[in-house]
């Protein structure tokens, strides 16, 4: 199996926009996930001093979810007041660049609405690249901090967030340690998280 770190999809199911999120983790895999509202944090419950392990994760807004590994999150968000989304990734991912860690760890971001498209964005230390996609039903546009780049997955049928933070679950992937899944209902987001 491959490790891919951080892994993020955006697509659509039944018509519906969703958005997931599957954190893998080799350093600190003792993380949590806590919706607030209309957020989610993810909590590392390991002992560090490294900023990057804790930060928010997704945003809900009235006509985008947002989806991101970083302090990103927030800012994307907060851009999305006055500009589209491709530029608010544009600016914000240019702006913050890579995690200056061990690693260089790539940010990734991902926004969803409600017109059929949805947005991937990626900012590593050597590549950086921002796309506005048509999203294709049961099909998932998904990227990954690590050894995935960018790629297209056919995801098995799902009903509801939980379900979908299941599917994501059962990706191939090494050192899973939770998932979260976001569909866009009728009137309103749909939001669950899991852990092995």
């Amino acid at each position: 199996m491959t490790y891919t770190g951080r892994t993020l999809g955006i697509g659509l199911m039944n018509g519906k926009p969703f958005a997931f999120y599957l954190l893998c983790s080799r350093s600190f895999p003792r993380r949590k996930a806590i919706v607030k509202g209309r957020a989610v944090y993810i909590e590392n419950l390991t002992e560090t001093d490294n900023p990057y392990v804790s930060y928010p994760v997704v945003r809900l807004l009235d006509e985008y979810a947002v989806v991101t590994n970083g302090l990103q999150t927030d800012f994307i968000a907060q851009a999305l007041e006055w500009e589209s989304p491709k530029k608010a990734l544009i600016h914000v991912l240019d702006a913050l660049d890579y995690e200056r860690d061990d690693y260089s760890t790539p940010r990734i971001a991902g926004i969803i609405g409600t017109g059929g498209k949805g947005w991937l964005g990626f900012a590593g230390r050597d590549e950086f690249w921002v796309k506005e996609l048509g999203l294709k039903e049961g099909k998932a546009f998904v990227t990954a901090t690590y050894n995935l780049g960018f790629a297209e997955l056919e995801l098995p049928a799902f009903e509801s967030a939980e379900e979908l933070a299941e599917k994501a679950m059962e990706l191939p992937f090494k050192k899973k340690v939770l998932a979260i899944g976001i569909v866009k209902e009728r009137k309103e987001w749909g939001l669950a998280w899991l852990s092995p």
